[in-house]
């Protein structure tokens, strides 16, 4: 991964006085995530961060922090040591060194300690636009776009921590991201049981969606975003954001966000023939139970 680091006085044009709005992209992992916001990120106004900052909402985050669920020695060592840089299983590195410098995190700390004991929620989200604003001002934009697929299952606390965000819940065909899933070393080993696992995981997600007023949340099917009506889909997208749907967004969105880039019906090829049955089987009645309670799928 090939990522720009900010470096000391690069500071580009000066942040604005106001905070920014923050959008949030989410979904169960493989669900088309980053597609959603490297188009976003296209668009002049809006930054994408380039990595999942994952010191938001992944367990022990800041979301359990400002909710008591977790104290801010456990958060400050966890975010200094294994969110600033950890090693994927092939041996690439990821984490916050490669777009914070250590010195401006250790910078920010203090403040939010200080003031967990009188606004949690409030002091959470301080600390992440101290943080994050900088580098959308940086790059001329006027928000950020953030990736870690567990924005979508925390929704509700995403909103108390930033009363005015935005978040796009991007869903996946459930096949292809089983066969993703299976792919990978962190989740479950088998087409079959990661499509259980799909199925749970997207529950939950619209279950948090349900928590939070419908203007905040949008949902976005990969499918639909790369089909026959992907421009009305990109619409609404810009309509959800108050965005004008820009030329260069466009431009990308052309050359970019196509079915085969999204790897539309991978399933068919990671499974084989004589199985396809047996697992569009299982898929069918894991969505018919989903539309059965309503769900938007």
């Amino acid at each position: 991964m090939m990522v720009r680091r900010r470096v000391p006085g690069d500071r580009g044009i000066a942040a604005p006085t106001g905070q920014m709005q923050p959008i949030f992209v989410g979904g169960t992992g493989r669900s088309g995530t980053t597609v959603t916001a490297r188009l976003l990120g296209a668009h002049p106004a809006c930054y994408e961060i380039p990595i999942e900052v994952r010191f938001i909402t992944d367990p022990g985050g800041l979301c359990d922090l400002a909710d008591g669920r977790t104290t801010f020695r456990r958060f400050r060592r966890r975010l200094l040591n294994h969110w600033f840089r950890w090693q994927l299983a092939s041996g690439e590195e990821r984490g916050l060194y490669l777009v914070l410098e250590r010195e401006a995190i250790e910078a920010a700390l203090p403040a939010l300690r200080d003031g967990l004991g009188r606004s949690p929620w409030q002091a959470a989200g301080a600390f992440v636009h101290q943080l994050l604003d900088p580098l959308a001002a940086s790059a001329g934009a006027g928000n950020w776009v953030e990736m870690t697929p567990p924005n979508a299952r925390t929704a509700p606390d995403l909103l108390r921590m930033f009363p005015d965000m935005r978040l796009i819940h991007s869903v996946r065909d459930g096949r292809d991201v089983a066969c993703s899933v299976a792919a990978l070393h962190w989740g479950p080993s088998t087409p079959h049981e990661a499509l259980d696992w799909w199925a749970d995981s997207l529950e939950e997600v619209f279950a948090a969606g349900e928590r939070v007023p419908p203007d905040r949340v949008l949902i976005v099917h990969l499918e639909q975003l790369v089909g026959d009506d992907r421009e009305a889909e990109l619409g609404r997208i810009c309509a959800f954001l108050g965005l004008d749907v820009h030329p260069a967004l466009r431009e990308y969105f052309g050359a970019n966000v196509t079915a085969e880039r999204a790897h539309v019906g991978r399933w068919t090829d990671d499974i084989p023939r004589a199985g396809w049955p047996a697992f569009e089987t299982h898929y069918e009645a894991l969505v018919d139970r989903m539309r059965e309670r309503g769900r938007p799928i």
